[in-house]
């Protein structure tokens, strides 16, 4: 198995807690240990117990809500979400938002070899990565993060348009709005696989989210409708799959 205890033994179980019983957050019971078969390096998660601050606790993977039905929050990819979540949290201490961006870069990619070694198939493992990395590049890169999301924003506007002009027809103008968006990431260079993820799988994956997210967003109505009349909060409806402030 790719993780591993303290001891150097195959990791059997996650021991994890949920505090409080109605968080979000897990607390760590015992280390999680990987060793990066491509660069070698080992990383470790403390247990809860002998960290501090944040560190010793996770969320395990950051999936929003509408996106459950397709990708889980936990499963085969939490021990790799634990990992990163404990490297995203030392990117963040460092202070220095160049540092942490090439803390983060590296980071991602662990996490992406982590998913991949722990089963996770493989487009789930690769859109996982390109989530992460696009909140690493809006979070740290400045301007230039802001400036690859709406360059991604675009592209999908223009394989949306290549669809239509497909079926107008203008298979050649179809035929360049398709490609377009990869040639345009090619100016990122160590960017450009992420640009072209990002933008081809919201392009082809976004009316599914949109419909899950108006699914989702009827039945929290009903919900809450319930609610009140029942004489209940109906901000119950949300809590469970928000994240609220618990200190």
């Amino acid at each position: 198995m790719p993780f591993r205890t303290d001891d150097d033994q195959p990791l059997e179980e996650l021991l994890l807690a949920q505090r409080p019983a109605t968080g979000y957050r897990f607390e760590l019971r015992a280390p999680v240990v990987y060793v990066d078969p491509v660069a070698g390096h080992r990383y470790r998660a403390p247990a809860r117990d002998e960290a501090s601050g944040s560190h010793g606790f996770t969320d395990l993977a950051s999936v929003p809500t509408p996106l459950w039905g397709f990708i889980a929050s936990y499963g085969r990819q939490s021990a790799p979400a634990v990992l990163h979540d404990e490297q995203s949290l030392r990117a963040d201490e460092l202070g220095d938002r160049r540092a942490a961006l090439a803390a983060r870069r590296e980071d991602d990619r662990v996490f992406r070899t982590a998913l991949r070694e722990q089963g996770v198939p493989r487009l789930r493992a690769l859109l996982m990565w390109a989530w992460v990395s696009a909140d690493r590049e809006r979070t740290f890169a400045g301007a230039a993060g802001w400036l690859l999301l709406a360059q991604v924003a675009l592209g999908v506007v223009a394989l949306v348009a290549a669809v239509v002009f497909a079926v107008v027809p203008s298979w050649w103008l179809a035929l360049a709005l398709l490609v377009a968006p990869a040639l345009a990431a090619l100016w990122w260079r160590g960017l450009a696989r992420l640009v072209i993820v990002l933008t081809y799988s919201l392009a082809a994956f976004g009316p599914l989210f949109v419909v899950s997210l108006a699914a989702i967003g009827v039945f929290r109505v009903v919900e809450g409708v319930v609610e009140l009349v029942a004489g209940g909060d109906p901000r119950d409806v949300v809590r469970p799959t928000l994240r609220p402030d618990h200190g």
